[in-house]
């Protein structure tokens, strides 16, 4: 481990740090920002290697001795004022790798959610959060969705965005594939069959579209199954996250 004391803003690394907010810079590069404790807990849970530690004191290091750290950065409130993505500035940042996955291995998971165009990092936290707790086995992102390493989506998930396989794709081959030992389920507003009654017996997808206008045609022609959460006194729909919690919960409770 290597470590570092900075305390000007105008240093190529804070300004380099700084830049990873945005999410296309974020993507190229590669990486993600870290942003406050829970945040760097849910890195250290997982196992993950920081490529960049950023702590005010070196006495707070015991706290981290069994993490894996390439550089720790001793920093000021100023630095991490400037660090940080929300408005009372966090007392730790970090800067990690995206972990990435293939294909091939999301074929060996038994129970899979899939989520096509998402574009609220509020909501895609809580189904990476919702799918953990339920014991969904991996996420699939699929079309145009919000960034997933966005400090507002690892925010949302309560961290939990690193304890679960997520694969980001457009690639409809790769779904067909899917289909072959994978019955997909679709989520719609208008089936008369409900997710309460179905038996989730067999490897599954469960398909769930963008917040505006559900599922695209091209997912809903490869589904084996169509499900609608019934719901009484009017209500027309769910927030998505809701929606997805329900779902997850029926399919774990049943499998119990």
């Amino acid at each position: 481990m290597i470590k570092n004391t900075i305390t000007s803003l105008q240093n190529d690394l804070i300004k380099y740090a700084v830049k990873l907010q945005n999410s296309s810079f974020r993507k190229k590069e590669g990486l993600i920002l870290l942003d406050g404790e829970k945040s760097v807990q849910g890195v250290i849970e997982a196992g993950l290697e920081f490529e960049y530690l950023f702590i005010k004191n070196e006495s707070e290091l015991e706290k981290f001795k069994n993490t894996k750290i390439k550089n720790l950065v001793l920093v000021d409130d100023k630095i991490l004022k400037k660090i940080s993505t929300t408005v009372s500035a966090s007392q730790i940042a970090g800067i990690v790798k995206e972990k990435k996955y293939n294909k091939e291995d999301f074929l060996k998971y038994k129970k899979i959610a899939l989520i096509e165009d998402i574009k609220d990092p509020g909501n895609l936290g809580t189904i990476i959060r919702s799918a953990l707790a339920f014991s969904m086995d991996a996420i699939i992102l699929f079309g145009n969705c919000v960034d997933l390493y966005s400090t507002k989506t690892i925010r949302a998930s309560a961290s939990n965005i690193f304890k679960i396989p997520i694969l980001l794709t457009d690639d409809m081959d790769f779904l067909k594939v899917l289909k072959k030992t994978h019955t997909i389920i679709s989520t719609v507003v208008n089936s008369k069959k409900d997710f309460t009654k179905y038996k989730f017996e067999q490897n599954y997808v469960i398909a769930f579209g963008c917040e505006a206008c559900g599922l695209s045609e091209k997912i809903l022609n490869i589904s084996d199954e169509k499900l609608t959460i019934a719901m009484a006194n009017n209500v027309e729909s769910l927030n998505l996250g809701v929606c997805a919690s329900i779902v997850f919960a029926f399919a774990k409770n049943y499998s119990l």
